[in-house]
């Protein structure tokens, strides 16, 4: 932009008028003041990027009260997620809970009729009088604390998602009644896990199922630091659930048996290191053109591992293509201890002899090139070759460089993080037996490696 200011504007003589104080230009040219008003521009847009990196990966976890999370202590790690961060900028701006509707008691006047036990009955029922049932603007009768759980039940899908989008009032009323709903699930994960995963926040999250008809999906994420109880050990965490029934009333009997046998159940499963230990895990991206696979995305290592201190997410399905979970069906089941194996991808027991890029190319009609696309913050230290009708290469790659790595989205299909060697990080689990669960960012810290498979080739039938 200076050198387009410069190109266009002639030079113009600075002069100093009659009177004019020694070493005080009058007048500038006429391109000083674009260059000025450029300059301005490009610091707000900087001060507004800054500042939206703040609220970003600056903003602490607060009390419960403000967050919607459970109760529990400050933290040194700190929430990045969207929706709450739009909570807290929306209370920030004003008291939207005070303004959803509520039952107005101080304004209930006594009853003082000649029927002293039925002016009783008046005053321990006014209390829930329509007439002193009141809000602000946007806040609508149903919205009161005691309704809005039971509509929250009967809109919930696609069309409670839309109620989050009418204005701030509704999003801050309709995400604390979610907290309020999902607060069964959250104590139950305290109690049965306390020692060894100590919950620091929960949350509600939603995001696109990719079918054919648009779908969504709706989850409990929480999030626990990992204690050195079980240190050196494979953790299994699992609850067990039901769908809501939405034929007729079930029987006694049926409902006691559904109680103690949950139909379904979902388990995570992750690899508990010592404090500070690097970690290595696989990753297999698969773009063999026999077949197609629509989300693009790397398959990552099922059983994370991570270190002690670290946090986990664990993501609590309540809405998806099935249905709506029973809230008070989620069973959370007692925690199961394994020891530490290697783990190592599938893929690796298939192929044995693996080849440098000159050996291996001179026997495939692929194309092959070498996955350096990663630095600074991935650095490639090697690669080989394997395989007949499919080409796969094995990458290693080391974190290095703090920071977004920035070709990780588009080739991986994740968006990759490098944080500071002594950062604690937050680390989402898999459901056991999927390939894709959530897309999440996923972070790393310096010195951890990562073991990057990637297939290519087949035969077009």
């Amino acid at each position: 932009a200076k050198q387009r200011c410069r190109a266009r504007q002639p030079p113009v003589a600075r002069r100093r008028p009659a009177g004019a104080a020694p070493g005080r230009v009058a007048q500038q040219p006429e391109g000083r003041h674009v260059q000025c008003r450029a300059g301005r521009l490009k610091g707000v847009r900087q001060a507004a990027s800054s500042s939206t990196l703040f609220f970003k990966h600056c903003l602490p976890i607060q009390k419960a009260a403000n967050m919607g999370a459970t109760s529990s202590s400050s933290i040194d790690v700190r929430v990045t997620d969207r929706k709450s961060l739009i909570k807290e900028l929306c209370l920030r701006r004003k008291d939207y809970e005070a303004m959803q509707h509520a039952y107005k008691v101080e304004e209930i006047q006594p009853y003082n009729l000649a029927n002293k036990h039925f002016s009783e009955v008046l005053q321990r029922t006014a209390d829930r009088c329509p007439e002193i049932c009141r809000g602000d603007e946007n806040s609508l009768v149903f919205m009161e604390a005691s309704i809005l759980p039971i509509v929250t039940a009967f809109l919930f899908g696609g069309a409670l998602i839309r109620c989050f989008e009418v204005c701030p009032l509704w999003f801050v009323v309709y995400y604390k009644t979610l907290d309020q709903i999902f607060a069964k699930i959250d104590m139950g994960f305290k109690s049965y896990y306390g020692p060894s995963l100590h919950l620091e926040y929960a949350r509600t999250d939603w995001s696109p199922v990719h079918v054919a008809e648009a779908g969504i999906r709706i989850d409990r994420i929480l999030i626990a630091r990992v204690t050195n109880m079980h240190e050196n050990k494979c953790t299994k965490v699992s609850y067990g659930y039901a769908y809501k029934s939405s034929g007729p009333l079930e029987s006694q009997v049926d409902q006691l048996d559904r109680e103690q046998h949950e139909p379904y159940e979902c388990s995570f499963k992750f690899d508990t290191y010592k404090k500070g230990r690097s970690r290595a895990f696989w990753i297999h991206k698969d773009i063999c053109r026999f077949h197609g696979d629509e989300t693009r995305v790397a398959a990552t290592q099922n059983i994370t591992p991570v270190c002690v201190n670290d946090r986990i997410e664990i993501a609590v399905n309540l809405f998806n293509a099935m249905g709506l979970i029973d809230v008070n069906k989620v069973r959370w089941h007692p925690l199961e201890v394994f020891p530490l194996q290697s783990r190592e991808c599938p893929i690796e027991q298939e192929l044995f002899d693996w080849y440098d890029l000159d050996s291996f190319q001179s026997q495939s009609v692929e194309r092959l090139q070498i996955p350096d696309f990663f630095a600074p913050q991935l650095v490639h230290h090697s690669t080989e070759y394997a395989g007949i009708d499919v080409a796969v290469s094995r990458t290693s790659l080391r974190a290095e460089a703090q920071g977004v790595v920035p070709q990780a989205d588009r080739i991986l299909g994740s968006r990759f993080e490098v944080l500071p060697r002594s950062s604690p990080i937050i680390l989402p689990l898999k459901r056991v037996g999927l390939q894709h669960d959530r897309f999440t960012k996923i972070q790393l810290r310096q010195g951890d490696t990562i073991q990057l498979y990637i297939s290519q080739g087949g035969k077009m039938t």
